[in-house]
Parts: C-alpha cells; structure tokens; sequence
C-alpha cells in the first residue's frame, strides 16, 4: 500500500523521467498502441500493421528465425465463403449442396470476415 500510494504521486511519464539514466529497473507500462508504435518496437519489428485495421497492430511472430519465418497477420476467411467447394469436394452433387444451401444445413458467405481472435 506505502509503495502504490507513492507512485501515485506522479503520472507514469514523470515517473520514468525520475528513473531515466539510473540502474534501477523501471520502465512504464505501455498500452497495446503505445507498445507497437514505441521506437525499440518499430525497430526491432515487433508489431505488424492488422490488414484492413488502418492504424492498429498485432505482435508480429517472435523470435525471428532466418530458416523458419512466422507469417504476418492476415485477414481471416469469410464464413462460408467455401462452402460449396468444400461440400463439392466431399462429394456432394450440386443438387445436393443447392438442398443443404435451401434447407439452412449449410451456409454461403455473409460478406464479414471471421474475427481473429
């Protein structure tokens, strides 16, 4: 309580001025936006622009192997967006996935995309 009633005293930037150029291990906290636009993050890559998110970012794949590369964010599919190619490929005729579609067992794409998370 003594410790959290100090801190309170300043705002996290005075704080970290306080702290700057010292030993001790003290940096602030950083939101998601501050984290991914900080300039040691930009620089070392560790945050990737979210495709059709402009100005928001995800973690970009960590560590970074020269052999072995993560993949950058990508959009995810549009639900049912395959449906009848998957339905087709299972073997089902078009009459068949045309009854599925009709009856509501199966579904076309909405026009939104899946959520990432």
């Amino acid at each position: 309580e003594r410790f959290a009633a100090v801190f309170r005293t300043r705002t996290r930037d005075e704080w970290a001025e306080i702290f700057r150029g010292t030993d001790a291990c003290c940096v602030p906290v950083l939101n998601a936006h501050e984290a991914a636009t900080h300039p040691h993050s930009r620089a070392r890559g560790s945050f990737a622009p979210t495709p059709g998110a402009e100005g928001l970012f995800e973690p970009a794949p960590a560590p970074k192997l020269s052999r072995t590369p993560g993949h950058l964010p990508r959009l995810g599919p549009i639900p049912g967006a395959d449906t009848r190619a998957v339905l087709s490929e299972s073997g089902f005729s078009e009459n068949e996935v045309a009854g599925l579609l009709k009856s509501g067992a199966a579904s076309e794409a909405s026009g939104k995309r899946a959520s990432k998370l």
